[in-house]
């Protein structure tokens, strides 16, 4: 069976070799169905989660190079940061009694990357670094906690994606409870879902007590393959 070329396809027959190779190295998020399952869990969470008194989370379980990243990836951009101070970036449904209570700025995504090992330090700060916030290297654990959860609720962030979380384990079991101890902190507290992210080793991140498993609802991202 013939395959007709798409007009976009076309377009870029005229282009020049630079200009198609661009075109050909960038970022392709291809949707399949236990992705978009997956992407619909966690918009759920975003959407209806917030607020309450014990919040439900989700371990994103995957091989590595399996596209895990991507995922959480294409699920931020559903979510972009913005600036209603801005003139002509104010909605409409945003009102002037809206500023009682926002500040008028947000990050409702927050993606980082665990700490590669299993530390409460280096968890607070990855996220403040990521919010490219003040702080010293050398504050304290409660100092730096502190910080963390006063600039997640200027920036009214709604949801904390850790990648990577498997990258606890490097460490002794004690350390590993108290870095798990300080996400579900951070979860109680603010009062918003958080996705954890690793390979089947995350598994055992989160197992170091029945809360913390509790909730952390695994979802388990599949080999995949296109069939033409």
């Amino acid at each position: 069976m013939p395959y007709a070329l798409t007009d976009r396809t076309k377009e870029l027959l005229d282009k020049s070799d630079e200009e198609r190779m661009q075109y050909i190295s960038r970022n392709v998020w291809i949707d399949y169905p236990i992705a978009e399952n997956i992407i619909k869990k966690m918009d759920n969470l975003i959407r209806y989660e917030k607020g309450k008194s014990r919040i439900t989370s989700i371990l994103l379980v995957g091989s590595s190079t399996n596209g895990k990243t991507s995922l959480l990836e294409q699920f931020e951009t559903l979510y972009p940061p913005y600036d209603y101070n801005i003139e002509g970036g104010r909605p409409d449904w945003v009102k002037d009694d809206f500023f009682d209570n926002h500040s008028g700025i947000g990050l409702p995504v927050l993606y980082i990357n665990a700490p590669n090992e299993p530390s409460e330090s280096r968890l607070y700060t990855n996220i403040l670094n990521e919010l490219n916030a003040p702080f010293k290297e050398r504050d304290t654990i409660s100092r730096k906690q502190y910080l963390v959860e006063y600039y997640l609720n200027i920036f009214n962030v709604e949801m904390i994606i850790i990648d990577e979380i498997h990258g606890i384990l490097n460490g002794s079991t004690a350390r590993q409870r108290q870095t798990m101890d300080a996400i579900k902190i951070l979860s109680n507290r603010l009062k918003i879902p958080i996705v954890l992210s690793g390979i089947k080793d995350a598994l055992r991140a989160v197992s170091t007590n029945t809360q913390i498993s509790s909730r952390f609802r695994p979802e388990y991202l599949a080999k995949w393959k296109i069939i033409f």
